[in-house]
C-alpha cells in the first residue's frame, strides 16, 4: 500500500489515472474525490476525527463503488463494505457487535478497531436504522473507538464513504449542468434532504460527490475509446465497425440480453486473448458478442479461415491472478 509521495500533485493524478479506468464518464467527480480523499490524508496528522464522504447521483454499473477503487488500490487499506438495505435493526448487531466475528464477517466496530486507517464503505446508508445513524453519528464526532482495554483509539485517519440511492435523477441533473465541485456539493446535500435523507447525517458529511446522467452517447463513446486503446497496446487495430453494437449496449443498459459479466470485460481475459491472438500474427481484429462472451476475430485479407475458426470457437482464457492486465 502506498503512501502519499512528496509531490501531492502527481499522488493525485495517478489516483485520478487509476479511477478513471474503473469509472466511465464521471471526469470531474472522480479529480474532484481524488483531491478530498487526498487532502484528508495528508492532513491526518493534524484532525482529531475522521473523514465522512457521501457519494450520490447515479450508479451504473456499481459506479459508487467503483470511484472507491482506486484509493482503496492505491492510497488507503479496505476496511470494510458494509450494506444497510437489509430488514431494519439487523444491522446494528452485525456493525456493532463487539466480538471478532459478526453474523457476516467482521463487525465494523471489530474492523475500527483493528484497522483505525482504512476506509469503510457504508452503502445505502438512507437505509440505515435511526439507531444505527446515531451510533456512527457519535463516532464521527468523537473520534475514536473504545477498545476491549478500555483504551481510546484514534480514526482522524479513517474515512466513511457513504453511498444513497436517493434523488438519483436530481443530483444527477445537477451534477450535470454545474460542474463547479463546491456548489455541486451544497446542491447535491439540498436534493437529497428534499427526498427526505437525514438532515443529522447531512450534518456530518465533509464533501458530497454527485454522479452526472450521462446520454447513451456519453456512455458508450469512452467505451468504444477504452476498447480500442486496449486493442491498440497489443499492436492491433480494431475494424472500423468492428465492435459488435450489442458489447456498447451493455454501458447503457447492463441488464441487456445478453448480459457480458465482468470476467469477461476488456480489463480481465480480453487483454489475455488480444495478446494471443497478436502472437498468432493476426493485426486486424473484429469483437463480437458470442453468448455471452466477447470473441475476438481476426480479420484481414490472407488470414486462413482455420484461423478466424479457432479463435472464433476458443474459449477466452482466464488471466493467472483475476486481475487487470492494461494498467
Amino acid at each position: 500500500m502506498s503512501t502519499p509521495q512528496e509531490d501531492p500533485a502527481q499522488v493525485i493524478r495517478d489516483l485520478v489515472a487509476l479511477t478513471k479506468k474503473r469509472i466511465i464518464g464521471q471526469d470531474v467527480a472522480v479529480e474532484v474525490f481524488a483531491l478530498e480523499a487526498y487532502s484528508h490524508i495528508a492532513l491526518g496528522p493534524l484532525q482529531r476525527r475522521p473523514g465522512v464522504f457521501l457519494i450520490a447521483g447515479p450508479n451504473v454499473k456499481e459506479d459508487h463503488l467503483d470511484l472507491v477503487g482506486g484509493l482503496v488500490q492505491s492510497l488507503k487499506s479496505m476496511g470494510g463494505l458494509y450494506k444497510l438495505a437489509g430488514a431494519p435493526g439487523e444491522d446494528i448487531d452485525h456493525i456493532f457487535s463487539s466480538s471478532p466475528v459478526a453474523t457476516e464477517g467482521v463487525s465494523l466496530l471489530q474492523a475500527l478497531k483493528d484497522n483505525p486507517h482504512g476506509v469503510f464503505v457504508l452503502q445505502d446508508i438512507d437505509q440505515a436504522h435511526p439507531n444505527l445513524r446515531t451510533r456512527l453519528e457519535r463516532i464521527w464526532s468523537h473520534g475514536y473507538v473504545i477498545d476491549e482495554a478500555g483504551k481510546l483509539r484514534s480514526l482522524a485517519d479513517a474515512m466513511f464513504i457513504l453511498t444513497t440511492e436517493l434523488a438519483q435523477d436530481a443530483v444527477g441533473e445537477i451534477a450535470r449542468t454545474d460542474p463547479d465541485p463546491a456548489r455541486l456539493h451544497i446542491e447535491c446535500l439540498k436534493a437529497l434532504a428534499d427526498a427526505g435523507f437525514s438532515a443529522s447525517l447531512l450534518r456530518h458529511v465533509d464533501f458530497a460527490f454527485g454522479l452526472k446522467r450521462l446520454t447513451a452517447g456519453e456512455l458508450t463513446r469512452p467505451y468504444y475509446e477504452r476498447i480500442a486503446a486496449l486493442v491498440a497496446s497489443h499492436g492491433l487495430v480494431l475494424e472500423e465497425g468492428g465492435l459488435d453494437a450489442r458489447i456498447l449496449l451493455q454501458a447503457i443498459d447492463p441488464t441487456t440480453e445478453p448480459t457480458v459479466p465482468d470476467i469477461m470485460l476488456p480489463w480481465d481475459t480480453l487483454s489475455d486473448r488480444l495478446a494471443q491472438i497478436k502472437a498468432a500474427g493476426a493485426h486486424t481484429v473484429r469483437l463480437i458478442l458470442d453468448d455471452d462472451v466477447i470473441r475476438i476475430l481476426p480479420i484481414e485479407r490472407g488470414t486462413p479461415q482455420w484461423l478466424i475458426d479457432a479463435f472464433a470457437a476458443a474459449a477466452p482464457v482466464p488471466s493467472a491472478d483475476g486481475e487487470a492486465k492494461d494498467e
